[in-house]
């Protein structure tokens, strides 16, 4: 597969919280050794490219589309979290060829000059998708939507904030980034804009199934606070907001207010179907959040289930395009 005219492979390594890069590239335009994410710079005819990203012990690859022709060379951005079925065509994610689902939204984000960067959590951590044993504790701590996959979003941000143009002018307006996730990914989307500031002391940050509970010591982390300056907005498609009952009482329940620490920092846009088999702890989630005067803006879709964004119907239409005005009218107010 051909990216573009510029194919740049970045390797991205944490060292006491700061982003500290080397890389290797076939066309000699990567980083030297030593070199900073400051220095992370690309050709202005990049089109396409993959990044890598170390988080933790995994390289995390994170596809990168950059719209050509746009009128302003400074353009913002969307990070994309896949689902459970994974960012790649076939679950090959060697071919490096993004699924049906991600080709589109990188050609609707490319028509609305809006840069992708399409995130794969699942393929280093040696899962294709999220079946079997990897919807089962403690085994799905490995790619958890509430404490991992937060991680690889963060990094992501990171790496646009700070991504250059070879003449020195920053590739993205960092006011302006925005991140959007579907099923697992949506999940992912909300751990990732937690406002942990907001969480009293006493809260114990574990999960359950079954009956069984998992702490700390089984492997459960604690959420990723507030980056120094963190996204702008998320956008949560289909997913459900229960987390193994990571953030405390369900959202359904009667103690959700007093009990239940999700808040975001940013709006969030939520598109639920009708029909999902998680709709109704979203929309519990939704209420709660409202009540807690939380920026959250719900699109509810009739006739459709879960992941109808694979699905050819004007529902699907509807939402991406309710989507794309959504993050306008974000970006306009910032």
């Amino acid at each position: 597969m051909i990216f573009g005219k510029s194919r740049i492979f970045f390797k991205a390594v944490i060292i006491t919280g700061l982003l500290h890069l080397s890389c290797g590239s076939d066309d000699e335009n990567g980083l030297g050794p030593g070199q900073s994410m400051e220095d992370i710079s690309i050709a202005e005819n990049t089109t396409e490219t993959i990044v890598y990203i170390s988080v933790d012990d995994f390289e995390i690859p994170v596809f990168l589309s950059i719209p050509d022709g746009c009128e302003n060379k400074q353009l913002p951005a969307v990070v994309v979290m896949h689902g459970s079925n994974g960012m790649w065509a076939n679950n090959d994610p060697e071919s490096r060829t993004m699924s049906g689902q991600f080709t589109e939204w990188q050609s609707i984000l490319t028509q609305n000059c809006i840069i992708g960067a399409f995130v794969d959590s699942y393929s280093v951590r040696g899962v294709l998708t999220r079946t079997g044993k990897w919807r089962e504790l403690p085994d799905n701590f490995r790619i958890s939507a509430q404490f991992e996959r937060p991680k690889d979003a963060n990094a992501a941000l990171s790496l646009l904030q700070n991504l250059k143009y070879d003449n020195g002018n920053y590739v993205i307006r960092h006011d302006e980034i925005a991140i959007l996730g579907f099923s697992d990914g949506a999940t992912a989307v909300a751990s990732t804009l937690m406002n942990t500031s907001g969480v009293p002391d006493s809260f114990k940050w574990t999960q359950s199934q079954e009956g069984k509970e998992y702490g700390f010591s089984d492997g459960v982390l604690p959420p990723q606070p507030k980056p120094q300056k963190g996204f702008a907005g998320g956008v949560f498609y289909y997913g459900g907001s229960v987390g193994y009952n990571y953030w405390g009482k369900h959202p359904c329940g009667d103690e959700a207010i007093e009990s239940n620490v999700f808040y975001p920092y940013a709006p969030m846009l939520y598109n639920i179907p009708e029909n999902g088999f998680l709709t109704e702890n979203t929309l519990c989630m939704i209420d709660v959040l409202k009540e807690k005067g939380t920026s959250v803006e719900l699109n509810l879709y009739k006739d459709v289930g879960h992941g109808f964004d694979f699905d050819d119907v004007p529902q699907s239409t509807t939402a991406r395009n309710n989507t794309i005005e959504w993050l306008k009218e974000l970006w306009s107010n910032k």
